[in-house]
């Protein structure tokens, strides 16, 4: 056997890292292989990852390009806090707003923090322990209060631009071009802008 895959390996038929081998262009069969890495350091039988059917799915993914836009089209991102001031509700958004729908939002993925009445006490902020010490948000900066003056002064422009990049601390850190370290989601990454608008026009409607 040992002697049959060195004359292979002379007459350059032989692929010392697949096994594939050749002979006249007629007959190929497989052998031993014997790879620079893997987890034995000779395989008598060739493993899964050497199939032709198989290595082709491990090759890079050809993601589009960067700044490619979809077919759904593309959320176009202000730049300056005063660009986000002027922002409006859009009336897609208006049109298509659903008060249970955004209710559910708020429920899913606001109240744990900012709490079921918006003051910014939901239960990640209260949970304790038996000794009664308080887990999760023990330090700030805490939830806001959705229902203090400063809240509702803000343009709705001001308010979509909080939730869907973390809060006011998250904001701050995205027109710094840093990343941030809120504790609250960049909601931009798990809610679509409509999703988005429609909990700034259920803060609005509260």
């Amino acid at each position: 056997m040992i002697c049959m895959v060195i004359s292979l390996v002379l007459l350059g038929c032989y692929n010392i890292r697949t096994g594939e081998t050749t002979i006249g262009g007629d007959i190929s069969f497989t052998l031993p292989a014997f790879p620079e890495t893997g987890s034995n350091a000779v395989q008598v039988f060739t493993e899964m990852h050497y199939q032709p059917s198989y290595r082709v799915q491990e090759r890079p993914r050809l993601l589009p390009p960067s700044e490619s836009v979809p077919v759904t089209g593309k959320e176009i991102w202000p730049t300056t806090t005063e660009e986000y001031r002027a922002l409006a509700i859009p009336t897609s958004a208006k049109l298509s707003y659903n008060k249970a729908k955004a209710q559910a939002l708020y429920d899913i993925n606001c109240s744990v923090c900012h709490g079921v009445d918006r003051r910014g006490d939901g239960p990640l902020t209260t949970m304790t322990r038996d000794d009664n010490v308080t887990l999760v948000l023990n330090k700030g900066p805490y939830p806001a209060d959705l229902t203090s003056e400063a809240t509702m002064q803000s343009t709705d422009g001001e308010l979509f631009a909080f939730i869907s990049r973390g809060g006011r601390q998250g904001f701050s850190s995205a027109l710094r071009s840093s990343a941030s370290s809120s504790p609250m989601p960049e909601f931009m990454r798990l809610l679509v802008e409509e999703e988005r608008w429609w909990l700034v026009e259920f803060l609005r409607g509260r």
